[in-house]
């Protein structure tokens, strides 16, 4: 009975273990080779010339569009407070929106400048990708409002997917999209007392994962999560501050299917990361200090 029951307490301690331990390293490498180009997929206006002008009286952007030789112009009006254009392989899409409000209004053209569609939506653009300009919906942080993020084919006007985490006066931070996955991450309020939590959320089909990246104290006024992700990895470099001035700077990666956290580390305050790059098992951290570099060693 005694041998059975040493067994069964060294068993329990090695599953013990196997949970609480660290299932994964970060290595410090040599970042010499840091590149953070390709974070962003566009293409070049060709001979168009474009220029954006913001109307305050009305919250309204003018966006004047011409060809090389002066042929051609045309003008279109937006509402908004800020604007933007992309040239994408596709033809051109102009766009004005109201962060605060999260509404968007944009207008799709071809080469020949020629409207092929317009829309409005309850989202601002946050970021173009090879999958199509991703939008998102954030709500007063604190508030009872949800957080939303769609995906937007430039070349119909149309959705081509959309998800809606399951937090309450959130804030979307940043999206990744990558072998059929979309990786959210998204401040959270809690309380009593007080607390903002940083979360990664992973959809993969009908299949919805989440994981804590980090928290801190008191409310969020300053949340910077932004992703990168592969086959195997994706990591998170995270900046939240509170309005005492506290604030937390590091990464966290987690296994890509299943968001099992494998490491993190946390840099000095002051540090902020301002862009993530993952190259196979390298991850690259552009900071306010300079660039960093690890290397991921994973038990699982």
């Amino acid at each position: 009975m005694d041998k059975k029951k040493e067994l069964a307490t060294l068993g329990f301690v090695l599953l013990a273990l196997v949970y609480f331990l660290p299932k994964g390293l970060l290595t410090p490498v040599n970042p010499d080779e840091a590149s953070f180009d390709g974070l962003n997929v566009s293409a070049k206006c060709g001979s168009l010339k474009i220029q954006t002008a913001s109307i305050l009286e009305n919250f309204s952007c003018v966006f004047m569009i011409s060809s090389a030789n002066g042929t051609q112009t045309v003008n279109y009006t937006l509402q908004g407070i800020s604007s933007g254009y992309l040239c994408a392989h596709e033809g051109l899409l102009l766009y004005a929106y109201f962060t605060s409000d999260s509404q968007s209004s944009m207008i799709f053209l071809d080469y020949n400048l020629s409207e092929k569609w317009r829309r409005e939506l309850p989202a601002y653009p946050l970021n173009y990708t090879g999958e199509g300009l991703i939008l998102v919906s954030n709500p007063t942080f604190g508030s009872s409002g949800s957080s939303c993020v769609y995906v937007l084919n430039i070349s119909t006007g149309r959705l081509s997917g959309w998800f809606c985490p399951d937090v309450l006066g959130g804030h979307v931070s940043d999206v990744k999209i990558t072998g059929g996955r979309i990786y959210v991450t998204i401040g959270e309020p809690r309380r009593p007392p007080l607390e903002t939590h940083a979360l990664i959320y992973m959809k993969d089909g009908e299949k919805v994962k989440k994981a804590e990246i980090t928290s801190i104290s008191g409310e969020g006024v300053g949340i910077r999560l932004l992703i990168d992700a592969n086959e195997k990895y994706a990591v998170v470099s995270y900046f939240l501050a509170n309005e005492r001035g506290d604030e937390k700077n590091g990464i966290c990666v987690f296994r890509a299917e299943s968001l099992r956290k494998l490491a993190c580390k946390e840099f000095k305050e002051g540090e902020r990361p301002t862009k993530v790059k993952l190259v196979g098992n390298i991850v690259y951290v552009q900071t306010t200090n300079g660039v960093k570099a690890y290397k991921i060693f994973s038990l699982w």
